[in-house]
């Protein structure tokens, strides 16, 4: 059956409805718009989101919209559904349509392929006697809806014509890096080859050019384009123009491999301009490619950065991406109300927090311990333990940074992760890349001002956490240990920089209550994994059969800690510190409690990813810590 316009309209018959009551039929005297989408299409989104306006302003009209999943990539039916939900929520949390589930194919046939349709989004309207009254895209539904509503849309000749009422505006030509994309893919490439090893990271290094460059990354590299940050303020101008019936195209100093990929994944372009192995285009060369395929201001352009002035004086119109003042003053003095600024989608300060994880700054409290354990907490030992403090915070957020950018690509497909910064891109690769350094020297001038063996305590956690980022989180069981070391490195970092000797009591204890803590954060990611139907990740060791044993693991290091502390509690050290030394005895019982609660909490998928955090937040453990301050109170006076 060819579908057509005056065509009776299919039936929707599909076993899952997502979102809206199952429709059976297409009820007489209703319109419906039926709009074939899926979440891996980043002109869906738009098309989605602009339906969600148009339910609302037609809905007292007899408008029904119907929006049908029928393109999704998934290993099996459940894992699909389970991500389909997941992203309707995230994505369209206003939604007030319907949304079907075609999960084997034979809607998409009916309509899809009976209409001769290439790609989607793809709407359909459907008249008020059940015959198909319009196919396109949904940008232009506000045209067309009111006409078919009242009645007065004549389906062949309006159809027909709908085309022509949509002018076809000169070309709209694209920039990719920082503009079409909140990233840049040359970083990307350099930070995707870079756990390959030196000798792939070699070949792009000796190359003689910067187009060489770029292309040896590229053809090392294999990136998830799908997951890529893409800007939706140009994303809703290119389907704007497209609805329109303008031609569109990629231009990037990009390799080519890259554009070519983009321009596949995202299937809404006419062509594409890219850098080869010996060409980077950008700046004039671009120009000058332009100008030749389009003539002299024969297509708008959209760009980002100061090398896209040659090609915005050529433009007819020139759109700017996040662009700072003096770049916006200069292309207003070149172009006048030619000039369109767009926005890049950049945060501002919250996002510098977020990347260099200042919430976790507490865990850095740890370096004070030695001194309070040892009742030695002078003046002098505070101020030492403050710069301490300091540097230790700013030798944490550099490994921070440079854990999130060597792990932005397993990031971008985590449910909550891919809202990182960087990410996200709502920070640049390339200013991660700076900070690191930065960071790390900044907190090696603090260490230096303490003594040398602090210095070499600092250098030795660097080299440890970034080891960690690179190979150990992947070696299973290897990782909490690991994980166990870091934090009770501080506290060794505390008694280097104040010069006292760490007992063997609080070493051992803080090796196994830390072992505890980081087993609860494994179980906690495997029970979000099991929970949401997802597969084993391939970049960890762990399992989400595993979970029990996790648990199990957990629990022991935790009861480990304590027999440890009560072991302390009767040894000769605790006679000569503390006056009433069998206050202590107190605390016992209320770590017991706290670790036997921490795993409850985990087990009910009532606890965050990091048990840490999760107890600066939670009130029965600010009730426990100020329980355990009360009694080496008690104890000490």
């Amino acid at each position: 059956m060819v579908l057509d316009m005056e065509s009776f309209a299919p039936p929707i018959k599909v076993e899952s409805w997502l979102r809206g009551q199952p429709l059976t039929s297409f009820q007489r005297g209703n319109v419906y718009v039926v709009e074939f989408w899926a979440t891996w299409c980043m002109p869906c989104m738009a098309a989605m989101s602009y339906l969600v306006q148009l339910q609302e302003k037609y809905k007292d009209s007899g408008l029904q919209v119907i929006g049908v999943a029928a393109h999704e990539h998934a290993r099996t039916v459940d894992d699909a559904r389970t991500e389909l939900n997941a992203w309707l929520t995230k994505n369209l949390p206003n939604l007030n349509y319907r949304i079907a589930f075609d999960h084997t194919g034979e809607l998409s046939k009916l309509w899809i392929g009976a209409s001769f349709s290439c790609e989607i989004p793809t709407s359909f309207v459907v008249d008020r006697d059940g015959y198909i009254a319009f196919r396109g895209h949904a940008m232009q539904l506000d045209h067309v809806l009111p006409k078919v509503l009242n009645g007065v849309w004549r389906t062949s000749d309006d159809a027909k014509a709908a085309d022509t009422e949509f002018p076809r505006d000169k070309p709209l030509v694209v920039d990719l890096d920082g503009s079409l994309l909140l990233t840049d893919v040359l970083y990307e490439s350099f930070l995707n080859v870079l756990p390959l090893g030196f000798r792939a990271t070699f070949a792009a290094a000796r190359a003689n050019s910067k187009a060489a460059v770029k292309h040896h990354l590229a053809e090392a590299s294999k990136l998830d384009y799908a997951t890529l940050p893409y800007n939706t303020g140009v994303m809703d101008l290119i389907q704007t123009a497209k609805a329109r019936g303008r031609r569109i195209y990629l231009a990037t100093a990009a390799n080519a491999k890259h554009a070519k990929a983009i321009a596949d994944h995202l299937g809404v372009f006419d062509g594409w301009f890219a850098s080869d192995a010996k060409t980077n285009l950008s700046g004039p060369l671009k120009a000058e490619k332009l100008t030749a395929a389009f003539g002299k201001n024969g297509f708008d352009y959209v760009g980002n950065a100061p090398s896209d002035f040659p090609v915005w004086d050529i433009a007819d119109k020139a759109y700017g991406v996040g662009l700072s003042n003096s770049l916006k003053r200069r292309l207003v003095a070149l172009k006048g109300s030619n000039y369109i600024a767009l926005d890049d989608g950049n945060a501002g300060r919250w996002a510098w927090f977020k990347t260099l994880r200042v919430h976790q700054y507490v865990k850095n409290f740890l370096i004070f311990v030695p001194s309070a354990a040892s009742h030695q907490f002078t003046l002098a030992n505070l101020i030492t333990d403050v710069i301490a403090f300091l540097a230790f915070c700013a030798c944490a957020s550099a490994v921070y940074i440079l854990n999130d950018l060597l792990d932005i690509k397993s990031d971008r497909a985590h449910p909550s992760k891919r809202a990182r910064p960087l990410a996200s891109g709502l920070l640049q690769l390339r200013t991660g890349l700076l900070m690191v350094p930065a960071l790390l020297l900044f907190s090696l001038m603090l260490a230096s001002t303490i003594s040398l063996e602090f210095f070499s305590v600092v250098v030795g956690y660097f080299m440890l956490t970034s080891a960690y980022s690179v190979y150990f989180k992947r070696k299973m069981l290897v990782d909490v240990v690991v994980l166990a070391i870091l934090y009770t490195t501080r506290i060794v970092a505390g008694g280097v920089a104040a010069e006292i000797q760490v007992s063997p009591w609080l070493f051992n204890f803080s090796i196994f209550i830390f072992t505890s803590l980081a087993l609860i954060k494994r179980y906690v990611e495997l029970a979000t994994r099991l929970d949401r139907g997802l597969p084993d990740r391939s970049d960890r060791n762990y399992r989400i059969g595993d979970l029990d044993v996790v648990a199990a693991l957990a629990a022991a290091a935790g009861l480990s800690a304590i027999t440890i502390f009560a072991l302390y509690v009767t040894s000769p050290d605790v006679q000569i510190l503390y006056r009433h030394p069998k206050a202590l005895w107190l605390i016992s019982p209320i770590l017991l409690c706290w670790i036997a609660r921490a795993l409850l909490m985990a087990h009910r998928r009532q606890m965050d990813d990091d048990p840490i955090v999760f107890a600066l937040r939670d009130r029965i453990s600010a009730i426990a810590i100020a329980a355990i301050v009360a009694a080496v109170l008690i104890a000490t006076f």
